[in-house]
């Protein structure tokens, strides 16, 4: 224990906490008539490496009293608003070295303008020999190469980047994730690092979250990178293995990060470098990423796996078996029922009747047969009694061809979607159709594995701040707000939370009306509902 200019007081209330290390600030509130002081305890769990803070009146004569009701929430909202205040600060001091390059790229602009068209793309065939000669990126060919680039957006189509927007594009080549608020361009601002880093030889990728948008980004921004002499490739769902090798192959690639994770699996998959699609045929990533709607995909989705499996044949006997053993266990005398979590937790009584029902010293251990132990094939078919019930979470398809997963939104059977590790095979075997082959898993990816893998990596989203810390500790992205062109309009407010759904009602009903919603002069107004 580590005791720093401590009270009596102090030091018997920190007895009750062998391992912790402690400080303890009586405030200026203390009153010495009272015999009793304001204390400001922080506390650290050497063993769980868990902090705490809270204040505590302590009363001298009793010192030990208040000292349990110590909680996390207030050293949390402490150190988030001093590493809040901290990265405002130093964002601040960025934003304005930044400005001196965006003002040496302004005075190239006249210069640049005189160009003809061929000049333009000669630019490209010369930074691109500056750079093979040694020339650092970051010099002020950057500060030439976004100059092109704005210059050649504006004749090719028509839109000439803002001085923030020229901010956007050095955050993103810095590697950092610009935070742009919505029309602000930030697909235009990409263009800008793209062009330049294209320049070294190796491919700039531009991920988003659908193939629309990875489509319409290509058709418009693909312009600007065509006029200036690069190739540009699309990667769309459906395209066979040629046709994404050549479009890997070129300077700058419009793909989505779903398209690019399974491409990237697949690659691992191939026998030969000759079957890789990839850049380099070596199955990984090099070169800069940039990442829209980077809240979403690194966060969001951070943790959610790309799987690729086949189909094998299913014990479909196992099945069955741990369905029957199922039927006859009974809850909180075999198991609990987890609803919130979906799931069931077999007691020691379960365990101990399961093994002596099926013959087995532990359901953990793996057959003779290799089919795998039985503990997966009871829990999976408890929770297919307990928790899927028919016609609510699934439903039998007509000749009793499956069993088919019921949206809880839309209440449709969603065609081709099947609950994993066994799951499904459970039910199928408690309606007592026949069970069906189950996948097995021969590769698998997360986002965060798979982007944490490039050595240039950037994003751009509307809504950043609020996960600066995550981004920043799990992918070394600092996050950067940029201003926006023109002084904001829209007005923010924030959410509020009723207790009741009639409350919410009557609040969103007075909502529309004080817009004037449903009268001839009111506004209209969009309410937004799950289903």
């Amino acid at each position: 224990m580590v005791l720093f200019s401590l009270t009596g007081a102090a030091i018997a209330a920190l007895l009750s906490a062998p391992n912790s290390v402690a400080y303890l600030a009586p405030q200026l509130s203390n009153s010495v008539a009272t015999g009793k002081s304001r204390a400001f305890l922080a506390t650290y769990n050497t063993k769980t490496s868990s902090s705490s803070l809270a204040f505590h009146n302590v009363d001298n004569n009793n010192p030990t009293q208040g000292i349990s009701a110590l909680t996390m929430g207030f050293m949390e909202e402490f150190m988030t608003g001093r590493d809040d205040q901290t990265r405002k600060a130093a964002n601040e001091k960025y934003l304005a070295e930044l400005q001196k390059r965006v003002e040496r790229i302004n005075e190239l602009e006249a210069s640049i303008e005189e160009l003809g068209d061929d000049e333009m793309v000669a630019k490209t065939e010369e930074f691109r020999k500056r750079l093979a000669k040694g020339e650092d990126i970051n010099g002020q060919i950057l500060e030439e190469a976004f100059a092109v680039v704005r210059e050649a957006a504006w004749r090719v189509i028509e839109q000439r980047h803002y001085d923030v927007q020229l901010l956007g594009g050095l955050i993103l080549h810095d590697g950092r994730l610009a935070e742009m608020a919505t029309g602000e361009g930030k697909t235009l601002v990409s263009t800008l690092p793209c062009y330049l880093n294209a320049l070294s030889g190796k491919t700039s990728f531009v991920i988003t979250v659908n193939d629309y948008l990875a489509r319409r980004d290509m058709e418009k921004m693909g312009q600007v990178h065509r006029y200036l002499g690069l190739t540009v490739g699309l990667i769309q769902a459906g395209m066979n293995e040629e046709e994404r090798k050549k479009a890997y192959a070129c300077d700058v690639v419009y793909v989505t990060n779903s398209e690019l994770g399974f491409d990237y699996l697949r690659d691992h998959l191939a026998l030969s470098p000759a079957q890789t699609v990839l850049p380099g045929n070596t199955g990984e990533f090099d070169g800069f990423c940039v990442v829209d709607e980077a809240d979403s995909v690194l966060i969001d989705e951070a943790r959610t796996p790309l799987i690729i499996s086949k189909q094998v044949p299913a014990p479909a006997n196992k099945y069955r078996a741990a369905n029957t053993l199922a039927e006859n266990l009974k809850e909180v005398v075999h198991y609990t029922v987890d609803l919130k979590n979906k799931n069931v937790i077999l007691n020691e009584r379960g365990y101990k009747d399961c093994e002596k029902a099926l013959g087995v010293q532990s359901l953990f251990e793996e057959p003779a047969d290799a089919s795998g132990a039985w503990a997966p094939f009871i829990i999976n078919a408890v929770k297919a009694k307990e928790l899927f019930n028919k016609d609510i979470e699934y439903t039998v398809l007509p000749d009793n061809k499956g069993v088919g997963i019921i949206d809880s939104f839309t209440g449709r059977v969603l065609d081709g979607r099947r609950w994993s590790d066994g799951l499904h095979q459970s039910i199928e075997a408690k309606e007592g159709i026949e069970v069906s082959e189950q996948s097995k898993v021969i590769a698998k990816v997360t986002y965060q594995a798979l982007f944490r893998q490039f050595s240039r990596l950037s994003g751009m989203t509307g809504t950043a701040m609020t996960d600066a810390a995550e981004l920043e500790f799990t992918y070394n992205l600092k996050v950067t707000p940029v201003p926006t062109a023109l002084p904001i309009a829209r007005r923010d407010y924030p959410d509020v939370a009723f207790r009741t759904r009639e409350a919410a009602n009557k609040a969103l009903v007075k909502e529309v009306v004080a817009a004037g919603g449903g009268s001839p002069e009111g506004r209209p107004c969009l309410i937004g509902t799950t289903s």
